[in-house]
């Protein structure tokens, strides 16, 4: 592959995070889904917890699904894919047909996306700096789609709201196809294999870290715009929670880089889930509409911390060999965080009309992070540019 193709496939990519980072908008399209389908929070909510799940999925079994694929067009490939995953859910008469085209089938494809982008990155002279663009797109999707998604649902777009979403990756989808012949390279052909390990007690901790931590940033990144009190949910201050609880998500990522390689991943990930504590515990009794807002961003913060840290807190206790399994373990926990924790919150807040006891779960939870990570704190070191 040549410079220029390389960078311009690498732009790609990227581009291709940026539009499967409109999961994290989720909070500014559900109030589509709940009108269109007349369901619950519980239910809406589930849609988002399906879609993590599914990304988990896309992420664990995306090495074995990428190598069916021509890796000409692999990237050009999976964006038609994603464009027809949102025509489904943008076209559906029924909320089941909803659940499957994006809860399942987009978010899948946003999972074997993020494989492909991190594989790719990580063959690249500029891996260092590739790798963190790649992670903190995700998060400037969510910041930029989540608002849009919600001012169109006000404008009586529906379900069709993402409809940016599905124009970024037809874009990214013509672009790598006619570009295509140029990306046949051995760093595309190297999306890795993973050699196939058990889990073992320090995976598993880690696991449990990356599960009990990630949870408040999820609820509050999948819930910006009900967590705000009740008569100051207005179209303005609206869209300011689910974009800051977005671009705080992609500022946490981005900022883990300097965190980790000053105090090592393990404190990095540690400070965090205090920063996530003190937060929280403000969260729980804010009244002022504006300082909830601020409070957001900042849980969203500390949960972008943790999961741009818990990578490099994994290739500091496994062997380079394993790095690619024992990571795709880790991420089970967030793919269960992302289960139970949105739907559980839409669930209470079904039942108490507030996500107050979700939040007090959070503290909890956030608090077994924080225990657990001290653990390995004892052997962190700063990280260096390899």
């Amino acid at each position: 592959m040549s410079l220029a193709a390389g960078r311009v496939h690498s732009g790609l990519t990227i581009l291709g995070c940026f539009g499967a980072g409109s999961l994290y908008g989720w909070s500014g399209y559900m109030p589509a889904v709940r009108a269109q389908f007349a369901v619950s929070n519980a239910l809406a909510s589930m849609v988002f917890s399906l879609a993590l799940v599914s990304f988990t999925v896309g992420v664990l079994l995306g090495p074995y699904f990428l190598k069916r694929m021509s890796s000409r067009y692999r990237l050009a490939l999976l964006a038609v894919l994603a464009v027809l995953a949102l025509s489904g859910a943008g076209a559906s008469a029924g909320f089941g047909t909803f659940v499957a085209s994006y809860g399942v089938c987009f978010g899948l494809i946003c999972g074997a996306l993020y494989n492909h982008a991190l594989a790719t990155a990580s063959f690249t002279a500029s891996a260092t700096l590739l790798i963190p663009i790649s992670v903190a797109s995700f998060g400037l999707g969510g910041a930029v789609f989540g608002p849009v998604q919600f001012w169109l649902n006000t404008s009586g777009w529906s379900l069709w709201s993402h409809a940016p979403v599905l124009v970024c990756f037809v874009f990214v989808a013509l672009l790598a196809f006619f570009a295509g012949s140029s990306f046949t390279s051995e760093t595309v052909e190297q999306t890795p294999a993973k050699r196939m390990i058990l889990p073992d007690k320090t995976i598993v901790v880690l696991g449990v870290i990356f599960a009990a931590g990630s949870s408040s940033g999820l609820i509050v990144i999948g819930f910006a715009s009900q967590i705000l009190p009740r008569g100051a949910d207005g179209l303005g201050l609206t869209s300011l929670a689910i974009f800051l609880s977005a671009i705080g998500n992609t500022l946490g990522r981005l900022s883990s880089a300097l965190s980790a390689g000053w105090f090592g991943p393990a404190r990095a990930i540690a400070g965090a889930m205090v920063a996530t504590l003190i937060t929280l515990g403000s969260l729980i009794f804010a009244a002022t509409p504006i300082l909830v807002v601020g409070l957001l961003f900042f849980v969203a913060f500390g949960y972008g911390q943790l999961a741009a840290s818990m990578p490099l807190l994994v290739k500091s206790q496994v062997e380079a060999s394993t790095f690619s399994a024992s990571f795709g373990w880790v991420f089970v926990g967030w793919g269960v965080a992302g289960l139970i924790g949105p739907w559980s919150a839409g669930w209470l807040m079904d039942s108490t009309g507030t996500l107050k006891a979700s939040l007090l779960i959070c503290i909890v939870l956030a608090a077994l992070s924080f225990w657990l990570v001290l653990g390995f704190s004892k052997t962190d070191r700063p990280q260096e540019d390899s």
